[in-house]
């Protein structure tokens, strides 16, 4: 159940009249990152709870629904304004007695944080609330809504508490229960989501669920907007999964450029077959042997390294990812290689004629696809993946693509290509020699 009948007042300079739900953060809706968050916990179906502007939230969770191939439901709270534990309650007559997850459509919640609470299943007449204990790494303390704890239970919860330990992150996993609960805090007059929690976790029956750690953020206010704005965007750096070139040069140019390009109608594939095409005219232009176009040529190569990876950031920020467009960025940039090394190569024949410049090429060229084989067959043949160690950076492709863009700078894309052929092979030879040791072990033990 997700609960999307607020009006989101705090959020109005961002709105700019748009249903807060259907605001867009980097290239998706509020709402749609919660459904894709779901949907990769293994969450299909849904049951929206409508308020504010009823008819235009429905019509987006429609649009997100048949996108996403997923069931959506939903049921209006006549009584939205008193507070979301009237909108919550709305909904007691469209579900069944199995539990289910509520949370609301402005909290941007990593899928890891709802496996968590679905581990947590409640016993009948229990609610499971995911609790954040970091409490220093909570944005915006004074607005969360806090939890006190005692034995895994919670034992009071407020936004005034002024003894507590861990966070409220709008993550339930809810029985019936809560419908009761929320019924009699309605009979007091008391109309929040927090007030039915509370009557149950005084009678003992909230288990506060650990989940710190977990990436989660309500997006209340402009503040808050920019904090998860700036989270997605930090997410793309793949750390020390990265090569150095990716992590120092490539990385923070292309989350720039991939912040403007998912609020775009671009797709992931679209950027792949772009940085390629770049790479094939930085290739053409590498192959005229003259320093000026080498220049252009070596700097359109290495910008074609840079957009290679926006494909893998926009799918991430937009949800796109799939087994296609990773596969089809992989046989990309193998041709891609093959074109700038026969490129450099073939202009180096031109005014040094003999098989000295093909034998280069072809050893060069070898070794690049020789790269990304060894490390696959690595986890194959040993059963694990390769670890990202000195040997596996500096074989990666962003820094081969830097040494010739510097080689043709300088007006010596050849031996930049010799220098990165070798620097490949001994990396190859040495994940090889890692790899032959560690299958031995492997074959000795099974």
């Amino acid at each position: 159940m997700i609960l999307a009948a607020g009006e989101g007042s705090r959020l109005a300079r961002i709105r700019n009249g748009t249903p807060k739900p259907a605001v867009k953060l980097l290239g998706l809706s509020l709402a749609e990152r919660t459904i894709t968050a779901c949907n990769a916990a293994g969450i299909h179906r849904f049951l929206v709870v409508l308020g504010h502007e009823a008819d235009q939230v429905r019509a987006h969770y429609q649009e997100i629904a048949a996108r996403r191939h997923c069931d959506i439901d939903f049921v209006i709270a006549q009584d939205w304004k008193l507070g979301n534990g009237a909108s919550a309650l709305a909904a007691a007559t469209k579900l069944d007695d199995a539990p289910f997850l509520l949370t609301m459509s402005d909290h941007l919640i990593a899928p890891s944080l709802i496996e968590q609470i679905l581990l947590a299943r409640p016993e009948q007449g229990e609610v499971s609330l995911a609790v954040d204990r970091n409490k220093t790494g909570v944005f915006d303390v004074d607005d969360v809504t806090k939890v006190a704890t005692s034995d895994d239970r919670v034992v009071c919860i407020g936004k005034s508490l002024e003894e507590w330990d861990a966070a409220d992150t709008g993550v339930f996993f809810c029985t019936d229960a809560l419908f009761s609960a929320l019924t009699r805090a309605h009979e007091q007059e008391k109309y929040s989501l927090t007030d039915g929690v509370r009557d149950l976790a005084e009678a003992g029956k909230v288990n506060a669920i650990d989940v710190t750690g977990e990436d989660w953020i309500d997006v209340d206010t402009p503040e808050a907007f920019g904090e998860a704005r700036r989270r997605l965007l930090a997410s793309l750096t793949k750390g020390s999964e990265d090569g150095y070139i990716s992590l120092r040069l490539n990385r923070p140019l292309s989350t720039r450029l991939s912040a403007h390009l998912a609020t775009t109608g671009i797709t992931p594939n679209q950027i792949t077959v772009i940085s390629f095409l770049i790479s094939l005219v930085g290739a053409g232009l590498l192959s005229v042997g003259l320093f000026a176009t080498g220049i252009l040529g070596g700097l359109l190569v290495q910008a074609a390294s840079v957009i290679d990876g926006c494909d893998g950031e926009v799918a991430r920020l937009k949800h796109l990812s799939s087994p296609r467009g990773a596969w089809l960025d992989t046989v990309l940039d193998r041709y891609a290689d093959m074109a700038v090394t026969l490129a450099v190569t073939f202009a180096y024949a031109a005014v040094h004629p003999g098989p000295f410049p093909w034998i280069i090429g072809f050893l060069a060229a070898f070794g690049f696809i020789l790269a990304s084989y060894v490390t696959k067959e690595f986890g194959i043949r040993t059963g694990e993946p390769y670890p990202n160690d000195v040997l596996n950076r500096l074989k990666r492709r962003d820094l081969r693509v830097f040494i010739i863009c510097l080689g043709a700078v300088v007006d010596r894309p050849f031996e930049a290509l010799m220098i990165a052929g070798a620097l490949t092979h001994l990396c190859v030879i040495g994940v090889l020699m890692r790899g032959w040791k560690r299958s031995g072990l492997v074959e000795r033990r099974t």
